[in-house]
């Protein structure tokens, strides 16, 4: 394809990052509710607030192993002079002691034990010494309250432990139980069909043809869809219009969104196009200013979103990461862009191939003595050892031509995990 100097091809249609994503948040958004056990909503996004039914603890508990006392009469207590105390009882996690702390007593307790009647402290262990089963010196004061969760000191029945349109980590989800909550409304998360369209493509497994290659692009999107929890169907269809068509005509009902995969480089020479056309289609966007990945376009279809994607493995990852993902995330309710980004410095000069152009290019993330990131890029012949052996993308911002060596910038990261850097 002729392109100016400035990047834009001759017919100048070809729109920016931003604005590609400006008019997916004007056309995409979230698919609705669904009530699930509250096991099955980690990650997930919150569609309603979620308010504690019950206090946590319910009663007042001992948060240490040790005794529970009066705190007046351990004021004086330290090493050199010891308090004396009558142990009148013992009580364990999940039983109740029926009596009462009077003046001068204690209750040995366990940690999660429910703090006896009377008392309004408890000491640890450690401070204390058993002279006998029912005696210890206490070796050191107990402010009141002290060593106590106090009822509701965790969750409070009524409070609010997550808002709506935020997502349940995993850390939420104990607090979550333990508030008498085991059913929550979340956003649902959108069904997707993913077509791989070509002569030259074969579903992996199938017998290889002269000329052929497996659907690796296929399986990598909805090996990426599966690790957020989004379901896909997918398709391996030759270039022929009808079975294009067929193919597509199944979805409506079943999906939420289309990608297809393949023929977006010539749009006006593509089956695809010729049957989307056909099946009236409107054309949002064709085309972006970013790099790789500018072949991407994009359009509403039976009120479903379609992403047509480039067939060539790298501008296929780099618009299906950057730009369909993240249309996908936010129909889950979702705002946060799929690729964890942290600082990172850059050990080498990065350009751009195009001023007015958003870049991204493959790196290496690693750890530095300090503790801090830095980012080299990952260079090797072959672009899909660089797709697989990559662990972060580092992103030139449109009308930036150089990042600097040394520059500090946000690095993207393809790494499922910071440890797996």
């Amino acid at each position: 394809m002729n392109r100016r100097a400035d990047g834009t091809d001759e017919s100048g249609k070809n729109i920016s990052y931003r604005e590609a994503f400006d008019i997916i948040g004007a056309n995409v958004w979230p698919k609705g509710d669904e009530e699930l056990p509250l096991d099955l909503c980690a990650g997930r996004v919150v569609a309603a607030d979620l308010v504690a039914r019950k206090s946590h603890p319910g009663a007042d508990i001992s948060l240490k192993d040790g005794f529970a006392i009066k705190s007046r009469d351990v004021v004086r207590a330290d090493k050199r002079k010891p308090v004396k105390l009558e142990v009148v009882g013992a009580v364990s996690i999940g039983r109740n002691f029926t009596g009462q702390v009077k003046d001068g007593g204690a209750v040995k307790i366990s940690a999660g034990a429910l703090v006896p009647g009377g008392a309004n402290a408890v000491v640890t262990s450690e401070f204390c010494d058993e002279t006998s089963p029912r005696e210890i010196l206490v070796k050191t004061a107990a402010p009141e309250g002290c060593g106590i969760l106090c009822a509701g000191g965790a969750i409070e029945a009524g409070s609010v432990i997550v808002r709506s349109g935020e997502r349940l980590s995993l850390g939420y989800i104990s607090l979550v139980a333990m508030a008498g909550i085991s059913r929550i409304k979340v956003r649902r998360r959108p069904r997707v069909a993913a077509i791989s369209i070509g002569d030259q493509i074969a579903a992996p497994g199938e017998k290889l043809h002269p000329g052929q290659h497996y659907a690796g692009n296929l399986v990598t999107i909805a090996a990426w869809l599966a690790s957020f929890g989004i379901a896909c169907e997918t398709a391996v269809i030759a270039d022929d219009e009808d079975d294009i068509r067929q193919e597509l005509q199944k979805h409506p009902k079943n999906v939420d969104a289309v990608l297809t995969i393949g023929g977006t480089r010539e749009p006006q020479r593509s089956f695809v196009f010729a049957v989307l056309n056909k099946l009236g289609w409107q054309e949002l966007f064709n085309r972006v200013r970013m790099e790789p990945g500018e072949d991407i376009v994009f359009g509403i279809w039976e009120h479903m979103p379609v992403f047509c994607l480039p067939g060539d493995p790298d501008g296929n990852r780099m618009a299906f990461l950057q730009v369909a993902l993240p249309a996908l995330l936010r129909m889950s309710g979702e705002t946060r862009h799929p690729l964890q980004a942290v600082p990172a410095r850059l050990t080498e000069e990065v350009k751009s191939r195009y001023k007015n152009w958003t870049g991204f290019r493959y790196a290496t993330i690693t750890l530095d003595t300090g503790g801090c990131y830095t980012a080299a890029l990952y260079k090797n012949r072959s672009n899909l050892q660089t797709i697989a052996g990559a662990s972060g993308l580092i992103c030139i911002p449109e009308g930036k031509e150089t990042l600097r060596s040394g520059e500090v910038v946000p690095v993207q990261l393809l790494a499922s995990r910071l440890d797996d850097l």
